[in-house]
């Protein structure tokens, strides 16, 4: 009999392993997807703004990149 509660405990343990660590994997998603919008999204700005001598471009580009970033966030990751 101590065998066969030794595999039940086992299998719960796994169970638990399973799920652990989903939490991590999502925050990482919201952190990679704020940093990839800023970053193409102000990269744009920069290249639009050596091509045009502006210097207003760059930091529009990366307040868009944030916000389209948050938006894809909230749509993908909120409850509604």
């Amino acid at each position: 009999m101590a065998p066969d509660q030794d595999n039940d405990n086992s299998s719960n343990g796994d169970s638990q392993a399973k799920g652990w660590g989903q939490g991590s994997n999502v925050a990482w998603s919201i952190i990679g997807t704020l940093l990839a919008g800023m970053i193409a999204w102000g990269g744009i700005g920069w290249v639009i703004d050596r091509l045009t001598g502006a210097s207003l471009f760059l930091p529009f580009g990366v307040l868009v990149g944030l916000a389209g970033a948050l938006f894809l966030i909230v749509r993908r990751y909120g409850g509604g």
